[in-house]
C-alpha cells in the first residue's frame, strides 16, 4: 500500500522537475585528462644584455649581448589542480561551462641567435651569452603571461574548448544550441 502512494509522488517529481536545469560539478577530472592545450603562439623574441665594466666607480668598458629566439607558448587549462563545472540548461539548450583557469606553460625555445652589437676588451662577451642562453626560457617568461592577457589568445581558447565541449555533446546525444565558457581565476 505505501509503495502505491509512494509512486504517484515520485511520478509527479519528476514531471515537475523535468526541463529544469541540470548542474554538474567535477571538481577534478574531465574525461580524464588532467591538462588540455588549447592553442599556440610562436613569436620572434629579442632582449639585449648590457654589461657594464666599473674599478673604483670608472667606467672601463662595455658590452652588450643581443639574443633574438623562435619561442613557443602553449596556453592551457588544468583540470586536475583548478577543476570544473558545467551548468546545462535543458529548455535553452546552452552549457555554460566553468573552465579552469587559463593558463600559459614554460615557453619553448625553437632556436635563438646571439649578436654582439657592442664589445669591450674586458668583458668576455660569449661567456655572457653562454649565461643568457642558460637561462633563456626564463627571459620569456613575462611575455607568455603578457600574452595570455591577450583577448584574442583568450578568444582563440575559448573557441577550440567550445569547438572540443560541443563534439563531447554530440557524442555523449546532448542536443545543445550554445555553449558559454567562464574560466576560473587562477589558485596560487
Amino acid at each position: 500500500m505505501r509503495l502505491r502512494l509512494l509512486l504517484p509522488g515520485v511520478v509527479l517529481l519528476l514531471v515537475v522537475c523535468a526541463h529544469q536545469k541540470k548542474t554538474m560539478v567535477f571538481p577534478e577530472r574531465f574525461e580524464g585528462l588532467t591538462q588540455m592545450v588549447l592553442a599556440s603562439e610562436t613569436k620572434n623574441l629579442s632582449f639585449t644584455d648590457t654589461t657594464v665594466q666599473k674599478v673604483l666607480g670608472f667606467k672601463l668598458g662595455s658590452a652588450q649581448v643581443r639574443v633574438t629566439a623562435n619561442v613557443t607558448f602553449d596556453f592551457y587549462l588544468d583540470f586536475d589542480k583548478d577543476g570544473y563545472s558545467m551548468d546545462y540548461n535543458e529548455e535553452t539548450q546552452v552549457l555554460r561551462f566553468e573552465a579552469p583557469a587559463l593558463r600559459v606553460k614554460k615557453p619553448i625555445i625553437n632556436g635563438a641567435q646571439v649578436s654582439y652589437p657592442e664589445k669591450s676588451i674586458l668583458i668576455n662577451e660569449e661567456q655572457k651569452a653562454v649565461g643568457k642562453l642558460e637561462t633563456l626560457t626564463e627571459e620569456f617568461t613575462d611575455d607568455g603571461e603578457q600574452l595570455l592577457g591577450q583577448k584574442y589568445v583568450v578568444d582563440k581558447c575559448s573557441e577550440m574548448l567550445r569547438n572540443y565541449i560541443e563534439g563531447l555533446c554530440r557524442k555523449l546525444g546532448y542536443s545543445v544550441k550554445s555553449i558559454d565558457v567562464v574560466y576560473r581565476v587562477p589558485k596560487a
